[in-house]
């Protein structure tokens, strides 16, 4: 039986000259290769150490034989330790990057040493593409799709959750990917009872993704099982030694001042109406949590907000953890839409009160689903993605190494890193939830 960590097999590592015309099998000279997704972050990464001996092309290496000079495509087919134990979906790991750009390079007599930093597609078209349109109460969701079809993505309708919040903006020639993370943060995902605002707009090696963290939660597929256990076995079968944690760390739990600092217990927002010269009331501007049981949660223990202070006594920003001040664009393109796609007139000046309340619960949302943090690693799985639901059971400090049943439970992919060279492979993770407990 394979060891659940030793080193993955390249089976095809091959990067290709600008025009094509020219590749180079880079399989004998890979050292190292790590790669990237995180759920904050739109396109996906990766390193790769390289070190070649002899003349490669044209009695040259390949730094300046193929020339390396950025943009050049590289194709990757790595088979990891764990493919000859699941048959229905083993452990291939196949995609297309782009070389971003080039460091760390050295040579010496007939070598060079060099490292190979790798984007996907999307991230270098998006930096030469600009957002030129106005957007007409336009559905967020629909904004995105836009954005994705400037940058030439091929993306799933079905990893694109819909939401109910209509904008109303110009793209002032920004790149795409710079103008989503305000737009995520007011969508509201669909339907009647959706109250829970914040998005996340992703990419993993299967394609972008955007949804709600409340659809994410809310599905609680569980991609894969893993146990902690401080015992060595030597006699375990072939599925339990690919479903351990080989290490772990609590790197964040329950930060107070951390939450009171990102407006997780209460904000104070106020804004500017450029349609009357009026700023919102207090009343209407304070935002704090409810411990409402129907909010989805990753965790079984109940989700508590601070009690210090309430909103219907002491409205105003002395008792708000965060203050939050923006302009709205009410009137700033259509005269008979709000920010919900509802006619209100020319002359109107009533305070949309929802989306005061859309931009609490997202900067609340936000901050909540980093209540805890941890960092584990385990052995190589690159079915794993960014975004998916793990189970991670842990053990008390005790002698009968019974589980921690606060620690253990749900959490959410938040990074993924799959690592490996000739002699070991492993998938680093930091995940996150909400809530504790099993």
């Amino acid at each position: 039986m394979a060891a659940p960590t030793q080193g993955s097999t390249y089976e095809k590592i091959e990067i290709f000259n600008l025009d094509k015309s020219d590749s180079v099998d880079l399989r004998l000279g890979v050292t190292s290769f790590q790669y990237f997704e995180d759920l904050m972050s739109p396109v996906i990464t990766a390193v790769m150490g390289i070190t070649n001996t002899g003349n490669t092309i044209n009695h040259e290496g390949i730094y300046n034989g193929l020339p390396l000079k950025g943009g050049e495509e590289v194709k990757i087919h790595i088979t990891s330790p764990m493919e000859e134990h699941k048959e229905e979906s083993p452990g291939i790991f196949e995609i297309t990057m782009y070389v971003n750009k080039v460091t760390d390079y050295i040579q010496e007599k007939q070598k060079e040493v060099f490292t190979l930093h790798l984007v996907s597609k999307e991230g270098i078209t998006n930096l030469n593409k600009r957002v030129i349109k106005k957007y007409k109460a336009k559905r967020i969701d629909e904004v995105i799709k836009d954005f994705l079809d400037i940058i030439e993505c091929e993306y799933d309708d079905a990893d694109i959750e819909k939401s109910s919040t209509v904008v109303n903006f110009i793209g002032n020639m920004r790149k795409p990917f710079s103008l989503v993370p305000s737009l995520a943060s007011r969508a509201v995902p669909e339907g009647a009872n959706s109250k829970t605002a914040g998005f996340f707009l992703w990419q993993t090696r299967t394609g972008i993704k955007f949804k709600s963290i409340e659809t994410i939660i809310k599905n609680k597929e569980v991609a894969q099982e893993y146990t902690f256990n401080r015992k060595n076995e030597a006699m375990e079968s072939a599925e339990a030694s690919f479903a351990k944690i080989l290490q772990y760390s609590v790197a964040n739990n329950n930060d107070v001042m951390a939450a009171q600092k990102t407006g997780e217990y209460s904000t104070y927002r106020i804004y500017f109406n450029p349609y009357n010269f009026k700023f919102t009331q207090p009343n209407y501007s304070v935002f704090k949590p409810k411990n409402d049981k129907a909010q989805e949660t990753l965790g079984t223990e109940e989700s508590k907000v601070s009690e210090e202070s309430d909103p219907d006594q002491i409205p105003g920003p002395s008792m708000a953890h965060r203050i939050i001040s923006g302009v709205y664009s009410v009137g700033c393109l259509e005269e008979n839409v709000d920010f919900k796609g509802t006619p209100v007139g020319i002359a109107a000046t009533a305070i949309n009160q929802e989306t005061l309340e859309d931009s609490g619960q997202a900067i609340s949302r936000y901050a909540s689903i980093f209540k805890q943090v941890v960092t584990l690693s385990t052995p190589m799985n690159v079915e794993l993605q960014a975004g998916d639901i793990i189970k991670c059971i842990f053990p008390q400090v005790s002698v009968d190494d019974e589980v921690d049943t606060l620690q253990s439970g749900l959490y959410m992919i938040k990074e993924l890193s799959h690592f490996t060279s000739a002699n070991r492979s492993f998938t680093a993770l930091k995940v996150i939830r909400d809530t504790p407990g099993v």
